[in-house]
């Protein structure tokens, strides 16, 4: 009788943990494992149409088509309607808005955590990769708290003595490495061994071979430093040790931070599509939206179905416009060239203008008022040194649980809200 007892007990308990469990499961909001967020210049409908057209033609498709939700952000800085890269970034990273200049501090000095230093006081491992330097405005966002983005010193001062962040990749050697050099020994290094550690025990690698052969199984915090001109590449192919894809960084990313049983927050930044419009360069902006693009499709890949995933543009530059009528199966350099009406297919607002010398010495150039003008020239209507940031929304699309937020109109700093109450 009593063992009888025993077993009904015993059946009744498994019973109902059973159905607390399932009730559990099923009503209340689940945190996601991965949070990944992309963030680069241009994201905007007029360029991201333009990028289709010189991907595939008419019929082509961005990969980035496939996000369910999409916003419309505004992202005025604090004291002017148009932001600069410092401000756009901190509105991103902390959900704040600050003056132009600004990184994560506003004008009485108060500064703010980023997104990157909640996650890390959540438990989860983090992540920042950056197509730059490790010093621009857009990553420094992450870990820096001044009124000065442009203060170099500054900024290499607080990377060395900031906690470090799980698994960080981006470019800048040549001011890094003597920085943190000095910092884990006491004296200038201009080139520390990649095998040892600095920085209070992290792994500081120099190579793409040398972060695919990084234990992932091993929690060892890494600090990659790559040359800025391999960053560079568009990355059209993938595999290369040499000149890696940024498809190549998000996979050894997220191999190495998806360890952490607390799940993990992953930052990638391509400042390099906003220098190609700094310089008028259609082609090259083209060719990073379109890796950028396929970057986000390795994310999506290799973290899961059930990963919120944000892809945000970050400020406006050089108000490039693609002109005319091209075929529908026009793409690549019928996009980029002059048309057949005899006028650029591509101009821009402000900056130096885009004709290589080359082009404009060849037989196809054309006359225009007595000037020489390549196929490939793309006039700005103001010529500058270096093109301007200029007035417009930006686009926010995400996937994954949190994301279905991202509608409408938001502001640029309700970014930080989404990832935040995800983390």
């Amino acid at each position: 009788m009593k063992l009888r007892n025993r077993l009904i007990a015993l059946v009744c308990l498994i019973f109902f943990l059973s159905i607390g469990a399932a009730l559990f499961l099923t009503t209340t909001n689940r945190k996601p494992f991965a949070v990944i967020l992309f963030v680069a210049d241009n994201i905007s409908p007029s360029n991201l149409a333009a990028a289709r057209l010189f991907s595939g033609g008419g019929n082509a498709r961005l990969q980035l088509e496939d996000f369910p939700n999409t916003a419309i952000a505004r992202n005025a800085a604090n004291d002017y309607s148009v932001p600069d890269a410092a401000s756009a970034s901190t509105a991103i990273a902390s959900g704040k808005k600050v003056n132009r200049g600004s990184l994560c501090m506003d004008a009485t000095g108060e500064s703010f955590p980023s997104l990157l230093e909640e996650a890390t006081a959540q438990g989860r491992a983090t992540g920042l990769l950056s197509t730059g330097t490790l010093t621009a405005p857009t990553i420094a966002v992450y870990y820096s708290k001044t009124l000065n983005a442009k203060n170099t010193n500054a900024l290499l001062t607080q990377f060395s003595t900031h906690q470090p962040f799980d698994f960080v990749v981006g470019g800048g050697s040549d001011e890094m490495l003597p920085v943190l050099g000095t910092h884990a020994s006491g004296k200038a290094a201009k080139d520390p061994d990649p095998k040892q550690s600095g920085m209070g025990g992290v792994s500081i690698i120099r190579s793409v071979a040398d972060l695919e052969n990084q234990p992932f199984w091993k929690k060892v915090q890494t600090l990659g430093i790559l040359p800025v001109a391999a960053l560079a590449q568009s990355g059209f192919g993938e595999g290369n040790p040499e000149s890696p894809s940024l498809s190549d960084l998000v996979r050894i990313a997220i191999r190495n931070l998806q360890s952490n049983s607390k799940g993990y927050l992953l930052i990638i930044d391509d400042p390099m599509i906003g220098a190609a419009a700094l310089s008028n360069d259609a082609e090259s902006m083209f060719g990073r939206m379109l890796a950028f693009d396929r970057a986000i499709t390795t994310a999506r890949r290799y973290a899961g179905d059930k990963a919120l995933v944000v892809v945000t543009g970050r400020e406006n530059i050089g108000g490039m416009a693609l002109n005319g009528y091209p075929f529908l199966r026009d793409k690549g350099i019928s996009i980029l060239a002059m048309n057949n009406e005899g006028y650029p297919s591509i101009c821009w607002s402000t900056g130096p203008g885009f004709a290589p010398e080359k082009v404009a010495t060849e037989l196809h150039a054309v006359k225009t008022n007595g000037t020489m003008v390549g196929i490939l020239t793309q006039p700005p209507a103001f010529r500058i040194p270096s093109s301007v940031g200029t007035a417009g929304d930006v686009l926010s699309m995400g996937v994954g649980p949190g994301s279905e937020k991202l509608h409408g109109f938001i502001d640029l700093s309700d970014i930080h809200r989404i990832i935040q109450q995800a983390l």
